[in-house]
């Protein structure tokens, strides 16, 4: 056996056990419904701040999903924006008209400077603020009409700071979409469930993330995070390192994702796997292990035979398949898995260089 056959063969398998984990750190972690849940109301007050840049198509759908949350969880929501000419302001005030019960404010101010302009809007946002539970989400972020149940449960354990949950990318319309949906689902999510796992919760998803205040103010508040593009991350951060636990939510939410094609969804994606890398370094370098369509080719091209490739994906297929409620999967996804890993692969290669930027 040749050395490079020989690299690729243990790659292979180490692709293979990876796989296999993940996909049980999925099951476990990651629920549409959670069977044990057990409704405990928050103590104290809550209220949701979601950041606005820029009209998305699905917005005005995802605010929706955060009205309705507030309604049957008796949240307040303020959503904010640093210009006021914002389109995103026109289509969150004809959301708040049609929920009259739910309070809710738009604020509108540039905010301090800072390298985190999403963190400068939460800043303006939270002003005077002086809620218990603070429910931050992205704008293109849809929620469960028991949102405010499940993300808050955790509370009920008072050295738990920060809660977070997964989410799964929910494709628009068209080829680009989908395959940018299945890189997200079948990879990253997986990966991040298996890193939880193993290593215990010490990050969180900024898809959208409680926190207690009292724990925000001893990590330093938002103003903490204005200078770095990893703001979820370093909000997990701070807030263990001021003595409090970080706890996880099966919720799974919805990342609407934008009809915007392969090359916008690419530079998502390499946004997001160089902040990953500036974060997490040699974590980072141990995603290499995760790819296991490469080192199959590997073997086939070295005469190995081209059953492996075809193996692992069918077996990637079957996987996948069996947690198709969790991801949203359909039948046509299945023959998209070998372009997806592919990319997925140019993009962790992608991430390799280059500098970690804010969204």
């Amino acid at each position: 056996m040749s050395a490079l056959a020989l690299i690729a063969t243990v790659w292979f398998a180490a692709a293979l056990v990876y796989r296999a984990l993940s996909m049980r750190a999925l099951s476990t972690l990651c629920r549409v419904e959670d069977l044990d849940f057990d409704p405990v109301p928050p103590e104290g007050a809550l209220v949701a701040f979601r950041p606005l840049h820029g009209f998305l198509t699905r917005l005005e759908h995802s605010l929706e999903t955060l009205w309705r949350a507030a309604a049957r969880g008796g949240l307040r929501v303020i959503v904010g924006s640093a210009d006021r000419k914002d389109p995103a302001l026109r289509v969150a005030a004809r959301v708040a008209a049609r929920f009259p019960g739910v309070r809710s404010e738009i604020r509108v101010a540039p905010g301090p400077e800072g390298l985190n302009r999403k963190l400068a809007n939460l800043i303006q946002m939270s002003e005077g603020i002086d809620d218990d539970l603070l429910l931050l989400s992205d704008a293109d972020i849809g929620v469960p009409e028991d949102y405010v149940l499940r993300l808050t449960r955790p509370f009920k354990d008072a050295d738990v700071g920060l809660v977070t949950c997964p989410y799964r990318s929910v494709p628009a319309a068209g080829f680009a979409s989908r395959i940018d949906a299945l890189i997200t689902n079948s990879h990253f999510l997986p990966s991040a469930c298996l890193a939880t796992q193993l290593e215990g919760l010490h990050f969180a998803l900024g898809a959208t993330i409680a926190v207690r205040a009292t724990a925000l103010t001893e990590a330093g508040g938002f103003e903490a995070l204005l200078s770095t593009p990893a703001d979820d991350f370093l909000l997990a951060r701070h807030i263990e390192r001021a003595g409090w636990r970080l706890a996880w939510s099966p919720m799974v939410v919805d990342h609407l994702l934008e009809p915007e094609g392969w090359a916008a969804a690419a530079r998502r994606h390499l946004r997001w796997a160089r902040v990953v890398r500036h974060m997490r370094p040699l974590g980072y370098a141990g995603q290499l292990v995760t790819h296991g369509s490469v080192p199959a080719l590997i073997l086939a091209a070295v005469g190995a035979g081209v059953w492996i490739p075809c193996a692992w994906w069918v077996l990637e297929g079957v996987w996948l398949w069996r947690r198709r409620e969790t991801l949203g999967l359909r039948p046509g996804d299945l023959a998209a898995i070998p372009l997806a890993d592919l990319l997925a692969f140019a993009i962790f290669l992608g991430g390799t260089r280059g500098r970690a930027r804010p969204s």
